[in-house]
């Protein structure tokens, strides 16, 4: 099933997103229950504070990915602002399986949203209004993922402020939106989320550790995992 399917079948969709990409990690989120896993190329990562080298450089390492997630779907952070694959390694992802793709909207090249296979998970930030979410409506990516928390704030903790404003985003579109954790929260954020029309959470660095070992990685998923199997 296509990521942005699973998001609108689900009731609610864990998404693990790993610190490093090592595929101990991406093991280790399976067993805790991860519904998809999301990896990253080109990019400097502010909550893990790792430099994730080339498409070249970690085309061997997706393969393997995907191979090891089976039907479980993957997706990759393609670049940020100072490098992103190029249509040719877009043509490649596609055809070695990568899922989806997640890309903050500033950073994503239009190439990127003509692609017919991969499903497109596009990132707000915190300089969002009322007019970017209009225009979301009038040419919406299959998930809307709202990457609004900024960089000051990474790691706090989640606060009833910050639900609101999931909440308002969530009220206005109509892309499936999935919330990453940018502040700190556990498993507990998941039915606050899901009451406010959320389809999805991302966990990484924030809640599972900037270096985690395998066994941090399952523990993380679990949780939220176990939180999203108790919604009624």
């Amino acid at each position: 099933m296509k990521f942005h399917q699973m998001l609108i079948k689900n009731k609610f969709t864990l998404v693990a997103s790993l610190p490093e990409n090592k595929l101990a990690l991406a093991e280790a989120a399976l067993k805790g229950g991860a519904q998809a896993i999301k990896v990253h190329v080109n990019v400097w990562h502010r909550a893990s504070g790792h430099t994730f080298g080339t498409f070249a450089e970690n085309r061997n390492f997706l393969r393997e990915l995907v191979r090891l997630c089976g039907d479980i779907p993957v997706g990759l952070v393609p670049g940020g602002a100072d490098a992103f694959v190029s249509i040719e390694e877009r043509d490649e992802l596609e055809a070695m399986g990568i899922d989806f793709f997640s890309s903050y909207a500033a950073h994503l090249p239009d190439y990127m949203m003509d692609s017919k296979k991969l499903s497109r998970m596009v990132a707000i930030d915190s300089t969002y209004t009322r007019s970017t979410l209009d225009g979301i409506n009038r040419y919406p990516p299959d998930v809307l993922e709202c990457s609004i928390q900024p960089g000051e704030a990474y790691g706090e903790k989640l606060c009833y402020a910050d639900i609101i404003r999931y909440a308002g985003i969530a009220a206005r579109v109509t892309a499936p939106v999935l919330v990453p954790t940018q502040k700190w929260m556990n498993g507990g954020a998941v039915h606050h989320l899901f009451r406010i029309g959320c389809k999805a959470i991302m966990i990484g660095a924030v809640v599972m550790g900037k270096e985690p070992d395998a066994a941090a990685v399952e523990k993380s998923c679990a949780e939220f995992a176990a939180a999203g199997r108790a919604l009624s």
